[in-house]
């Protein structure tokens, strides 16, 4: 193999690994409807900025907000417009916020309220110990 062709392979492998490690990169994104934060790498994070009109969405939101949109579109499978996304988004940011109120009393309310839906829907009529738990929400 010539010189020429190893410093080629060389620069080839060099370039793929830092295309890796710039998907690999991290970072902390902020839900701009819950105030959750979430550690996700870049690409993850863009792709949910392009789903949500350039706001990152945690899981819980991003499926609610996907709900909303859904309920308002018809058999033609078209991408929503960014005005319905970003309606969908402030419904469901002033919702969370009501519920959240960003007071950890108000999240722990909402935490019992699910635990004891999903321990009704289980079927377990056991008691058991409920341990409380804190939550930490920033602005969005």
């Amino acid at each position: 193999m010539s010189v020429a062709a190893t410093a080629a392979v060389v620069q080839d492998v060099s370039q793929s690994q830092s295309i890796e490690a710039a998907a690999a990169e991290v970072e902390w994104a902020v839900c701009a409807c819950c105030g959750l934060r979430e550690e996700c790498t870049a690409a993850y994070a863009a792709g949910v900025r392009a789903r949500y009109a350039g706001r990152w969405l945690c899981g819980l939101c991003g499926e609610a907000v996907g709900e909303e949109l859904a309920a308002g579109v018809g058999e033609g499978g078209v991408p929503p417009p960014a005005a319905e996304v970003e309606a969908a988004i402030a419904k469901h940011a002033a919702f969370c916020r009501a519920v959240f109120c960003r007071s950890p009393a108000a999240a722990e309310r909402l935490i019992a309220a699910v635990r004891r839906l999903l321990r009704s829907d289980s079927g377990r009529k056991e008691k058991t110990v409920v341990e409380v738990v804190h939550l930490e929400f920033q602005e969005a």
